[in-house]
């Protein structure tokens, strides 16, 4: 026991560093600097390896991220909410057209608002119509083509849409439903699956649309001009409408309720006083000019006949780029 207790005592002794002097002082310090490398080196291959590692996970856990929204967008087609969400937030194009990218968004935008609409008129029934599923695709499909284009032309000949006057037309609808602006809201979503900023944006695509429409179309502006001035010189719309042949449409004694959703038509035409005719109406229809003769006067209907000037330029060229190569369209 004695002789244990002192190897101990005698081994504590042996592991105490030796006295420093001149001449072991270069040793000591090389002793020191080498018990310091055995701690630094290894933590430097850790943390190198672990960046590398972090990286790698990191890259390939975004290229299969970006895999299945590639699979649940261009294979799966998919159009819940989430898919919606996804093509809002990262405008992943569904098509070109004319080198003009259309969002997947407005794609599934409208397509949405169409299936809502489908689904509350046959709520009742409980029977979903799936053979329109197509149908609606297409539609959907067209209308988001159409906006891309007018979206082009729109920034070529620097035509914009104010958010006053979305906001204004907004508000004269809602006023016009006797709904609050909750209850708008509400409807708005039952109807249509869209939030106020969705209606918002909708209504931007077919005002743009229709500013391009009358803007890129100078022979329809011609001929509504030379129209106009025939009025005012007395001509009637029978005889305009014969002169002119197939450049216009002549329709007569129309009769519609006051307030009458037509584009705004048969709101002008209430501002005028029985026997006068209009300058060039341009509706939110999108098809033409209107230049109308108010025939009655009466508080809850509308008398009148007009002749409309036929937009063709948008919708020739659109449909032109639709069949050639210039339009892609990348799901099926």
């Amino acid at each position: 026991m004695t002789k244990k207790l002192f190897n101990k005592k005698s081994k504590k002794k042996a592991e105490l560093p030796s006295r420093i002097t001149n001449d072991t002082v270069a040793e000591h310090r090389e002793r020191v600097l080498a018990g310091g490398r055995k701690l630094k080196y290894p933590v430097q291959y850790t943390r190198s390896a672990l960046v590398r590692n972090t990286i790698i996970i990191s890259v390939v856990a975004l290229l299969l991220l970006l895999g299945a929204v590639w699979l649940q967008l261009y294979i799966v087609k998919d159009t819940s909410d989430i898919a919606y969400r996804i093509t809002r937030a990262t405008r992943v194009p569904v098509a070109k057209i004319d080198n003009e990218f259309v969002p997947y968004s407005d794609y599934l935008l409208y397509y949405r608002a169409s299936m809502a609409h489908i689904k509350n008129q046959t709520q009742s029934s409980g029977d979903m119509p799936w053979d329109k599923l197509n149908f609606q695709q297409e539609q959907a499909m067209e209308k988001a083509l159409r906006d891309a284009y007018a979206r082009k032309l729109a920034r070529e000949n620097n035509i914009t849409i104010s958010d006053k006057k979305i906001n204004d037309l907004i508000e004269k609808a809602r006023k016009a439903s006797g709904l609050s602006e909750k209850a708008y809201a509400a409807a708005t979503k039952d109807n249509l699956n869209w939030t106020m900023d969705e209606m918002k944006l909708a209504l931007k695509n077919d005002l743009l649309r229709q500013e391009v429409s009358f803007s890129v179309d100078k022979e329809a502006q011609k001929t509504a001009k030379e129209v106009s001035d025939l009025t005012k010189g007395g001509s009637s719309l029978a005889d305009i409408a014969q002169k002119m042949g197939d450049r216009v449409s002549y329709v007569q004694d129309i009769v519609v309720p006051a307030g009458n959703a037509d584009g705004g038509l048969s709101e002008e035409v209430g501002k005028l006083q029985v026997g006068e005719t209009s300058a060039p109406i341009k509706t939110t229809a999108t098809d033409g000019y209107y230049i109308a003769l108010r025939q009655q006067a009466d508080s809850e209907h509308i008398s009148y006949s007009y002749i409309k000037v036929p937009l063709t330029v948008f919708d020739s060229n659109f449909k032109k780029l639709r069949q050639s190569d210039k339009t892609r369209l990348y799901i099926k």
